[in-house]
């Protein structure tokens, strides 16, 4: 008996190592067919010259145009035209044209004539501006070289005859896994690039990085990123045309972009394990700013910080919890119940009230983390989506722009107003006397946090409300029973008002600005320069996020107007309409930092990583955006410029 038992012991043992194995040699050839693995040296060779060549024309193509740009240097924002280069303008000139007639010579199909015609006057053109010293002709080659590419590429998809395409291969998966590739190497470099300047010393192998390339290409595409808000603001007609392009220009009858199939993981122990890390990394990049070889001098590192520093004195003052409620709701009319919190945070944590307020992102950041993963599981059913979306959280201008400007009772009303959606969607999924008591506790808490959110949020909900129960989506009496707590936490607001005197919510954020110039038609002739002073400049330009936002429009593609989830983030987009035509700053800064971008983002990343190279993706993308946000918030505190 005891034989039998270790023989089966042994044999599970065995089986768990060969699972083991086949594991590891599974994920390693995928990795190898990913970078070319089994394919022709011409494609490999064709696919790793264009991502290289890719890579070097932005920066020429950047440099040339003088694009302006804004980055974000020791808490300042400066503006500037981009003219860099990977090597220098010459050296990187020439690496883009020699690859190209490279390119050219091994991608052309066909006879020998056009096979060597092509690539032999564009290389014939590339000697002559060398030897002749013809900046310009090397110019024009080198700038024409992506989009001949392009034309090229068109041609053979939709031109060249069946029978002979014009190109010998098509490299476009092999291609785009070499630029995720460039994506990942520049996204380390950039996170090494960042620690090195924090230190004084470092070791020698290292020395010879200087050049943030990932950082210097975000800031290239975050020129675009005005624009990219306005496209998700405008995300409703946007859809439409979009829609209308597809079925009437290219004829498409079923859109492959379907409705995102509920996946729910296997294992809990995995997505407890994600979320785990996600949380952890909302803790680290709240850290960063506050570490001593970075924050140097003590700063306050939120702006607002110095702000609830003076309110919690005043709080101080007062001699029992009575007194202290109405002085909380006295003095800070708008945002009581997150004073009370950070009030008692400061007596709990046995340090100085700044210290506790100015780290007060260590908690709200992995809240909004989980309450973000709640949320997306319960409007797409999707686990993958959901932990996706958890992980952008971490990252997100939600977690950048609360740590960087001090909005912690702005950050703090998210919390709760997000969460009262998740229990608002699960009452209308299952009508349960808790999520309807949840809803209408968060909804009222929320008006007491930050009536500004509570604005914001109540709009939304009502709007969502109003079009499920047009469209018919769920019980009229549980649509009906949850705006009646809607308006019931208005009929509050008027009676807080005039109870205490202070401004209402809907009030208060149409007069945010002293003067009477937050809202009005004089706001519309500066539209275009408020949108990209918001974006560029105003909150350190963390809302100028390129990666986030192309994402968000990508999701436009996939989603489908009669879905639950689009009808939500459509009704949230759509309401930074009236900011960007009739807003100054601070009221387009205040709707977009409400606005759950990072959603969209998820979706979409959900649809790129069903593709065989969508992993790669995802981890480029990943990289990327952990890169930008270490860079950012190492960049939290003041240092004067030096001379």
């Amino acid at each position: 008996m005891s034989g039998h038992s270790n023989y089966n012991h042994g044999a599970f043992k065995f089986t768990g190592d060969l699972g083991v194995k086949l594991t590891v040699i599974t994920c390693s050839a995928r990795i190898a067919n990913s970078f070319g693995y089994g394919a022709s040296y011409i494609s490999i060779i064709t696919s790793a010259t264009l991502a290289l060549i890719s890579f070097f024309y932005v920066y020429t193509f950047a440099s040339y145009l003088k694009i302006d740009i804004y980055f974000f240097q020791n808490r300042v924002t400066y503006y500037t035209f981009f003219h860099d280069y990977v090597l220098n303008k010459y050296a990187d000139q020439i690496v883009i044209v020699a690859g190209m007639v490279l390119w050219l010579a091994l991608s052309i199909n066909g006879r020998e004539k056009r096979r060597y015609l092509i690539p032999l006057v564009y290389g014939g053109l590339l000697l002559y501006s060398i030897l002749a010293y013809i900046g310009i002709l090397l110019d024009v080659l080198a700038l024409l070289s992506i989009p001949f590419v392009i034309s090229v590429l068109m041609y053979n998809r939709f031109f060249a005859a069946l029978k002979e395409k014009f190109l010998k291969t098509d490299s476009n998966l092999l291609y785009v896994n070499y630029l995720a590739l460039i994506g990942i190497v520049t996204g380390i470099i950039s996170v090494i690039i960042t620690t090195l300047t924090l230190y004084s010393s470092a070791p020698a192998f290292l020395q010879p990085i200087t050049t943030n390339y990932a950082h210097e290409l975000f800031v290239v595409f975050s020129s675009a990123s005005p624009v990219l808000i306005f496209l998700l603001i405008f995300c409703l007609p946007v859809k439409i045309l979009l829609t209308e392009f597809r079925t009437k220009v290219l004829k498409v009858k079923n859109s492959i972009t379907t409705a995102i199939l509920p996946y729910e993981m296997k294992k809990t122990r995995n997505k407890i394990i994600f979320l785990l890390f996600f949380v952890l990394l909302s803790i680290i990049i709240a850290a960063i700013p506050h570490e001593p070889i970075i924050n140097r001098t003590n700063q306050y590192v939120g702006k607002d910080t110095a702000f609830y520093v003076d309110l919690m004195n005043k709080l101080a003052r007062t001699h029992n919890p009575q007194e202290l409620v109405v002085k909380a709701f006295t003095v800070a009319t708008d945002r009581p119940l997150s004073t009370l919190f950070l009030f008692a945070l400061a007596k709990i944590i046995p340090d100085s009230a700044s210290y506790t307020i100015d780290r007060i992102p260590f908690l709200l950041g992995p809240a909004l983390v989980l309450v973000f993963y709640f949320l997306t599981r319960e409007l797409t059913s999707n686990d993958t989506t959901s932990l996706l979306a958890a992980f952008l959280t971490a990252i997100s201008y939600h977690t950048l722009i609360g740590i960087y400007a001090g909005f912690y009772a702005n950050w703090f009303g998210i919390i709760i107003g997000y969460l009262s959606i998740v229990f608002l969607i699960k009452f209308l999924k299952k009508e349960c006397r808790i999520y309807f008591a949840m809803y209408s506790v968060l909804i009222i808490l929320l008006l007491f946090a930050h009536v500004y959110t509570w604005t914001i949020f109540t709009i939304v909900s009502s709007i969502f409300l109003l079009v499920l129960y047009k469209l018919k989506y769920y019980r009229t009496q549980s649509i009906i029973l949850l705006l009646s707590v809607v308006l019931f936490s208005v009929v509050i607001d008027i009676a807080r008002s005039t109870i205490t005197g202070s401004v209402g919510g809907i009030e208060g954020d149409i007069a945010l600005s002293k003067g009477g110039q937050g809202v009005g038609l004089g706001q519309f002739i500066q539209r275009w320069s408020n949108l990209v002073y918001t974006t560029q400049v105003y909150l350190g330009g963390q809302l100028s996020n390129p990666i986030i936002l192309v994402l968000g429009v990508c999701w436009l593609f996939y989603c489908k107007l009669s879905e639950q989830t689009t009808i939500f983030l459509i009704i949230f987009f759509s309401l930074g309409l009236l900011p960007i035509f009739l807003g100054e700053i601070l009221i387009q800064g205040r709707v977009f930092y409400d606005i759950p971008f990072q959603i969209p983002c998820a979706i979409s990343i959900t649809y790129l990583k069903r593709y065989s190279n969508g992993t790669l993706l995802l981890l480029s993308i990943g990289v990327w955006l952990v890169a930008m946000s270490v860079y950012a918030t190492s960049n939290f505190n003041f240092l004067p410029p030096s001379r």
